[in-house]
C-alpha cells in the first residue's frame, strides 16, 4: 500500500481574516490616505512625481509657435551698451522682428517709467496691435495691510494699439513654476496674435520639451535677422523678447527672473522667465495643458487602490500580500503618471499610500491572525505530539492541515489488560487507582510521542495513537510497531514496580499488561466534532480494524497484533510473524494478522509457525496440531496462541470447512 500525499487545501479554505475585517482595513487605509492628502502631507511627493512624469512625456511634433529672442550675455557683448538699453534699440528690434515675418512680438520688459522723450517716441512709433508689452502687479506693504498696484507701461507708450500682458507667474509652495497663469490678461495669453483659450484653474504648463528645446536666438542676431538668421525662422511665430542671463542685467546674481521648474528636479538647473513664458505660450497655442483631477478623484482613487491591495492580499500569504501591495502602489502611481498623456493629473501619493497601507495592514492583520491561530493550534497539539514534533510544526506550519484531508496513516490502540478487575478491587481507593492509571497511560503515551506519533485520545484505559498525521513520517508503520514494542515493555516494567510497591505495602499485586492493535490505511484526518468542542483525529477503515485487532489480542494470546496494511508498509521495520487470516464483519476481503517476532524470541519459533500455517491451510489438521504443540513447547510466549490454533484445527477436523475455504476464520471480537 503506497502512502498517499496529503491534499493541500486552497488558500481560501485556510483564510483567517473575515471579509468584514478586510473591508474595514481597505476603508481605513483609503480614508487615512484621503485625509493626509487633504492636509497636504503628500504635496512634496506629488510634486516630485509630477516633475518626473511631466518631463518624460513626448514633446509636441511640428514647429514651435514661439521663438525666444534672448537678451543674453552675447547680446550685451555685441551691442556694447549697458542696461537699460535705449528704447530706440527696442524699437529697431520690434521692426526687425516684424520684417522677419513674426506674427506677433511679445516683450517681457516693464517700460513703466518715461525715459528720454526721443527714445520713448521711437519705441511708441514701433508699437502696434501685434506687440504685447509686459505689465505687473506691485505689492505695497502699508500699516493697513498689503496693497496691490498694477504697473503698466508709461503713458507715452499707450494709445498705440499694443496689448499689455501680466508677466506674473504663479509659483508652487516649493518655489517651482509649474502652472499656467489663471488670468485672462496673462502675458502668454495676450502674446498670441489670435487670442488664446482660457485654461481651467490650476492648469499645468506642458513641460515635455527639454531645456533648450524651443527655438532661440540672441537679440543681436534678431537686429540683423536678414543676415544672421534663417529666412523662415520667425515666419508666422511669436517672437518673445526677454532676459536669459546667468546674472541680472545690473551684474547681480540671478534673482526673480530664474525659476525652478519640473526639469530642475532632473538636474537641469533654473529656467529663465522668458523660457517659462515661451512654454506657457506654446501650451496655450497647442491646448496641451494638463488639468488637475477633481477634488473627489484622489479620495476615490485611494479607496480603490486600498481595496485592490486588500483583495490581492486576501489571496496570498502575508509576504506575498506585502509584495502585492507594493505592486498595486506601483500600478496606481503608473496609472496616475499615464493620465498625463490624456491631459489629466491625479496626484499618485494618496492612492499609492492607500495601497501600501491597505495591503501591508491586511498582511499584518493576517500575519497576526495566523500567529494567533498557530499558537492556539500548537498549544492544542502539545497534548498530542512530542516537543520535537511541535517544534517541527512551528517551523513549518504549512505541514499542518486542519480542514480535513485524506492521507495514509498508521493507527494503534493500546488497552490496559485487567484494569476493569483492578477498578473493582480498588473502588474504595479512587486516588490510588487514578495514580496507577495515569502512570500506565503516561508510559504508553511517551512511547507514542517519542516515536514521532500523535496521541489522538485516551479512551478510558485505552490510548489511541496516530502516525503520519499531522506531520509526514515516511516510515510511519515501522515507527508504530517499534512504539508498540516499547509501550509493552514500559507497561511490563511499570507493572513490576507497582507490584513491588503493593507487596511492600501488604497489598496484592496489580499485574498490569496491555493489548495492542496496529493497522495502516487511508483515513480522513482533521478536526472532528461540534462547533464548540472538537478534536484532531482520524476516521476510516484502518481505525476500525486497529481497534478490532486490539480486541483480538486476548484470543490469540499476543500482546501486539499487526494488520496486513501496516505489515506491507514496514518491510524494513521490526520483523513480523504471520498468525492467521481473519474475516472481519463489514469487510469484503479477509486480512492477515501478524505479531512482532520479538515477542517469540526462541530460536526456530518463526519457522515452526510458518510450517504450522502451511499444514493448517492445506487442511492437514493433524500435522498442524503437531506443529503448534511443538511451538508451545519451544516458545512459552506462544502457548496461548498455539492452544487457540490447535482448538481451531481440531474443530475443522471434526467439521471441515467448505471446499472453497480461503484459510480465514471469523473475527468474533470488536
Amino acid at each position: 500500500m503506497a502512502a498517499r500525499p496529503a491534499r493541500r487545501p486552497s488558500r481560501r479554505a485556510s483564510h483567517r481574516v473575515p471579509l468584514r475585517a478586510s473591508l474595514a482595513v481597505a476603508a481605513l487605509a483609503g480614508a487615512a490616505a484621503a485625509g493626509l492628502s487633504a492636509f497636504g502631507v503628500f504635496a512634496t511627493l506629488d510634486r516630485a512625481a509630477y516633475d518626473q512624469a511631466a518631463t518624460r512625456l513626448p514633446a509636441p511634433e511640428g514647429p514651435a509657435p514661439v521663438v525666444i529672442v534672448a537678451i543674453d550675455e552675447p547680446s550685451f557683448e555685441e551691442i556694447g551698451l549697458p542696461w537699460p538699453w535705449p528704447r530706440s534699440l527696442h524699437a529697431r528690434l520690434i521692426e526687425a522682428l516684424r520684417a522677419a515675418g513674426a506674427a506677433a512680438v511679445a516683450v517681457d520688459i516693464l517700460f513703466a517709467d518715461a525715459s528720454d522723450p526721443a527714445e520713448d517716441a521711437a519705441l511708441a512709433a514701433a508699437l502696434g496691435p501685434d506687440v504685447t508689452l509686459g505689465c505687473d502687479e506691485a505689492r505695497i506693504e502699508t500699516p493697513q495691510g498689503v496693497l496691490t498696484q498694477r504697473v503698466t507701461p508709461a503713458p507715452v507708450l499707450a494709445g498705440r494699439g499694443a496689448r499689455c500682458g501680466d508677466v506674473g507667474l504663479p509659483l508652487d509652495p516649493d518655489g517651482a513654476l509649474r502652472r499656467l497663469p489663471g488670468r485672462a490678461d496673462a502675458f502668454a495669453a495676450q502674446a498670441l496674435p489670435t487670442g488664446a483659450p482660457t485654461p481651467p484653474p490650476g492648469a499645468l504648463i506642458d513641460m515635455s520639451r527639454p531645456p533648450g528645446g524651443l527655438p532661440r536666438v540672441s537679440v543681436y542676431q534678431a537686429l540683423d535677422a536678414a543676415r544672421m538668421l534663417p529666412p523662415e525662422l520667425l515666419a508666422g511665430r511669436v517672437a518673445l523678447v526677454g532676459f536669459d542671463l546667468r546674472a541680472g542685467p545690473g551684474g547681480a546674481e540671478a534673482g526673480p527672473d530664474r525659476f525652478r521648474s519640473a526639469w530642475t528636479a532632473r538636474g537641469a538647473g533654473l529656467a529663465s522667465g522668458v523660457e517659462m513664458h515661451a512654454r506657457a505660450i506654446e501650451t496655450l497655442a497647442r491646448g496641451r495643458w494638463t488639468v488637475p483631477a477633481p477634488g473627489w478623484a484622489a479620495p476615490l482613487a485611494a479607496v480603490a487602490a486600498a481595496g485592490a491591495a486588500v483583495a490581492l492580499a486576501r489571496r496570498a500569504p502575508p509576504p506575498a500580500g506585502a509584495a502585492a501591495a507594493a505592486g498595486v502602489a506601483l500600478v496606481a502611481a503608473a496609472a496616475c503618471a499615464g493620465g498625463l498623456a490624456a491631459g489629466v493629473w491625479l496626484p499618485p501619493a494618496a492612492p499609492a499610500f492607500a495601497a501600501l497601507a491597505g495591503g501591508l495592514g491586511h498582511a499584518g492583520l493576517e500575519h497576526a491572525a495566523e500567529r494567533l491561530a498557530r499558537r492556539r493550534i500548537l498549544r492544542a497539539f502539545e497534548r498530542y505530539l512530542a516537543p520535537e514534533m511541535v517544534r517541527r510544526l512551528a517551523d513549518d506550519p504549512q505541514a499542518l492541515r486542519l480542514g480535513g484531508e485524506r492521507r495514509t496513516t498508521t493507527l494503534m490502540f493500546c488497552d490496559l489488560r485487567g484494569f476493569t478487575t483492578l477498578t473493582e478491587r480498588m473502588k474504595d481507593r479512587p486516588e490510588a487507582l487514578t495514580e496507577i492509571l495515569n502512570r500506565a497511560l503516561t508510559e504508553i503515551a511517551d512511547a507514542v510521542l517519542e516515536s514521532g506519533g500523535m496521541v489522538d485520545k485516551f479512551i478510558g484505559d485505552c490510548v489511541m495513537g496516530v502516525w503520519n498525521a499531522p506531520l509526514d513520517l515516511p516510515d510511519h508503520a515501522a515507527r508504530a510497531i517499534a512504539a508498540a514494542l516499547d509501550a509493552a515493555g514500559r507497561v511490563e516494567r511499570l507493572s513490576a514496580r507497582i507490584d513491588a510497591e503493593a507487596r511492600a505495602a501488604g497489598r496484592p499485586p496489580v499485574g498490569l499488561a496491555c493489548g495492542i492493535g496496529i493497522e495502516s490505511g487511508d483515513c480522513v484526518v482533521g478536526n472532528m466534532g461540534s462547533d464548540r468542542r472538537f478534536d484532531y483525529t482520524a476516521l476510516g477503515d484502518a481505525v476500525n480494524l486497529a481497534a478490532r485487532l486490539e480486541g483480538l489480542t486476548k484470543r490469540y494470546g499476543a500482546t501486539i497484533l499487526v494488520g496486513e496494511g501496516a505489515a506491507a508498509l514496514a518491510p524494513d521495520g521490526p520483523g513480523l510473524i504471520e498468525l492467521d487470516l481473519i474475516a472481519v464483519k463489514g469487510r469484503a476481503a479477509p486480512t492477515r494478522i501478524h505479531a512482532p517476532a520479538a515477542l517469540w524470541p526462541a530460536a526456530g519459533a518463526a519457522e515452526v509457525q510458518a510450517a504450522a500455517l502451511r499444514f493448517y491451510r492445506g487442511r492437514d489438521w493433524s500435522a498442524a496440531v503437531e506443529a503448534w504443540t511443538r511451538l508451545a513447547a519451544q516458545e512459552p510466549a506462544a502457548a496461548v496462541y498455539a492452544a487457540a490454533m490447535i482448538r481451531q484445527a481440531q474443530a475443522f477436523r471434526a467439521a471441515p470447512p467448505p471446499p472453497d475455504w480461503d484459510g480465514s476464520v471469523a473475527a468474533d471480537s470488536k
